[in-house]
């Protein structure tokens, strides 16, 4: 569980095994996504849970735009998997990075997680 509090810090803990802490002067780091905007992004909004192990493949795709970066960023976990939420757009620019991705990979698993990757955003992109 991830919680950001009103002075900005990130507080989190694990369900599985109770740990907990805080993440302090996370502000204007490589990983800072609060600048990042999404609303040049077309289509409505749509959701899509995908397994902790495609998510972490997704996470790993080395170049995306900020749109997509926004859909990784805002990823939340649940019981079912990992639920991802962006625009249409996103999702469709998503699957194009993560098919570049896995086009250059070299390593079979990660080959295949992230073609399951695709199938699995193609799939939330059809039931809209």
């Amino acid at each position: 569980m991830v919680f950001r509090r009103v002075n900005g810090e990130i507080a989190w803990s694990c369900d599985a095994c109770g740990d907990e802490g805080v993440i302090t002067g996370w502000h204007g780091s490589p990983t800072d996504v609060s600048g990042l905007d999404d609303g040049y992004v077309d289509g409505d909004e749509i959701t899509a849970v995908v397994s902790r192990e495609v998510f972490d493949a997704v996470r790993g795709v080395f170049l995306l735009d900020a749109a997509c970066e926004l859909v990784v960023a805002r990823a939340q976990g649940t019981s079912a998997g990992v639920l991802l939420a962006g625009r249409v757009g996103a999702f469709e620019e998503l699957v194009g990075y993560v098919a570049a991705e896995s086009n250059v990979e070299s390593d079979r698993r990660r080959v295949r997680l992230l073609d399951d990757a695709c199938t699995e955003l193609e799939a939330a992109l059809g039931q809209r």
